[in-house]
């Protein structure tokens, strides 16, 4: 079964129109779509976030796919993604071998049964009972990162594997108002974004082990206030030590 589901998810067309298929019926047909808000992200997280349910990036694919090499990541690993917004990303990492009967999603919004209603900076898991916690683009909607980053070291497992992935923004508050018509960082909460690596070891150690990918935005590209342009991203997986 896991051999034929990722043949049939291998292609970007295919697993498209599955994951349409998928969010149409929940979504639509049995209204199950719910938010909940939490007092540890930016007001404007879920609004904004909002606009992308319905739709999907392939940048999770930079925290997948290494994290698909890994040899001391098997197939079977239970895997937990953190503000997935939708299935897509459950139904790459299937693509990309894991099986999807051990991967789940956590959300301030779901339509899904295999995403969880919760806040990432509380969550409702035992102690070590994920191998994997992919953190994709989700930790910079965080007013406090070091209580998501220990909640992460809370749930996987003693030598699992945290990923974390985050966009390289330049925008001052002044260009993503131009931009966007609103600012999501409120700066009297947390003054810097985080916009490297480093910033994000930082958050975990001192339980970082092994670095097996690191991705530091190289081209150092960031969106402008004229527009949306493709721009870089952070990326690194790491294991944990307790």
């Amino acid at each position: 079964m896991g051999y034929r589901l990722r043949s049939f998810l291998s292609s970007e067309y295919v697993r498209s129109v599955f994951f349409e298929l998928r969010r149409f019926y929940y979504m639509d047909v049995r209204k199950t779509f719910r938010t909940i808000d939490s007092k540890e992200a930016f007001d404007l997280t879920v609004p904004h976030n909002l606009k992308m349910v319905s739709k999907w990036l392939p940048r999770m694919e930079l925290l997948i796919k290494p994290l698909s090499v890994i040899e001391s990541v098997p197939k079977h690993s239970k895997v937990l993604v953190i503000g997935p917004r939708n299935e897509y990303d459950l139904l790459l990492l299937a693509a990309n071998g894991f099986a999807f009967k051990h991967v789940r999603g956590v959300d301030l919004m779901s339509y899904s049964p295999k995403i969880d209603l919760g806040d990432m900076h509380a969550m409702a898991y035992p102690d070590n009972s994920w191998d994997v916690v992919l953190c994709g683009w989700t930790l910079s909607y965080s007013a406090t990162p070091q209580k998501a980053a220990a909640e992460m070291v809370r749930v996987v497992r003693n030598g699992g594997v945290i990923g974390i992935g985050v966009e390289y923004s330049t925008l001052s508050d002044e260009d993503s108002i131009a931009l966007d018509g609103y600012v999501i960082q409120d700066k009297k909460r947390l003054s810097e974004r985080i916009n490297t690596a480093e910033q994000c070891l930082q958050l975990f150690r001192p339980h970082v082990k092994d670095i097996f990918f690191c991705h530091d935005a190289p081209l150092k590209k960031s969106h402008t206030k004229s527009g949306y342009t493709a721009p870089s991203n952070v990326a690194i997986i790491f294991s944990i030590q307790k």
